[in-house]
């Protein structure tokens, strides 16, 4: 009777292990941290788009720099042929 309850407290110790440790799991977007259960595809989604429209963003500031380059050297082009 006594190893029958031992038993029944171990296996009741461990599931509630389990139990804790996979609740407790904060899910990620990422997942080369999430794990195995940590992992979400919508949190994924959402960072792909975050990262969508920062690249969009960046990439929008990355022509604006350019045409200013090319505006500006346009003008020293100007500037040294009236010289």
């Amino acid at each position: 009777m006594k190893l029958i309850m031992t038993h029944t407290l171990l296996s009741c110790l461990l599931l509630s292990f389990c139990a804790m440790t996979l609740t407790s799991c904060e899910t990620t977007g990422d997942p080369s941290q999430g794990g195995l259960f940590g992992w979400s595809q919508s949190k994924a989604d959402v960072r792909i788009d975050q990262r969508r429209r920062e690249l969009h963003h960046l990439e929008g500031d990355n022509y604006s720099q350019k045409q200013r380059s090319n505006s500006l050297q346009s003008e020293r082009t100007r500037l040294s042929n009236q010289q």
